[in-house]
């Protein structure tokens, strides 16, 4: 394949996954190598039927979050709800924070310490469980140790590279 038609394939792909809508999540972690936190729509449910439940997430090679998770890891994925948009584009890193990122948002903890958004649609409390370096982005899959669900909430999607809410269920 030529380096114009990868390119083109690269560009085509980009657009096209622009199309798909995602829900939003903020991805968190506390432990030995400090606290941080990340905004995500690359999640996906992996199985129900293992001796925990398994998830994925994937967070850019080059994101600090990814480095802080695999040293610590745990994490703490929690779905945003229509009103998380400023917290979105906080842990994006889109807004210029002058204070510490978890200084907006409620926020608990999960049983095992970590940073919880408290209204969050649904969380889940994760360890480590494998992970994997493709291309540009860390693959980290995570063995659910706790769930939380708040019912009649609406997740905030990604789609067409911008937010939106959800309008019917």
């Amino acid at each position: 394949m030529t380096t114009e038609a990868k390119i083109a394939l690269r560009d085509g792909f980009l657009e096209a996954m622009s199309h798909a809508a995602n829900t939003v999540y903020l991805v968190t972690t506390d432990g030995p190598a400090g606290r941080a936190g990340v905004t995500v729509s690359a999640f996906s449910s992996v199985s129900a039927d293992v001796d925990q439940p398994r998830l994925l997430i994937c967070l850019h090679h080059e994101s600090t979050t990814a480095d802080v998770i695999r040293a610590n890891g745990v994490f703490c994925v929690n779905m945003l709800g229509e009103a998380h948009r400023p917290l979105a584009e906080r842990f994006a890193g889109r807004v210029a924070a002058e204070e510490d990122r978890f200084s907006a948002g409620d926020w608990g903890q999960t049983t095992a310490g970590l940073p919880r958004l408290s209204d969050a649609v649904a969380s889940f409390e994760c360890r480590l469980s494998e992970q994997s370096l493709v291309g540009t982005h860390h693959v980290l899959f995570g063995a659910v140790t706790e769930v939380q669900v708040m019912r009649d909430a609406k997740p905030l999607v990604y789609c067409l590279r911008a937010y939106a809410g959800v309008k019917t269920l």
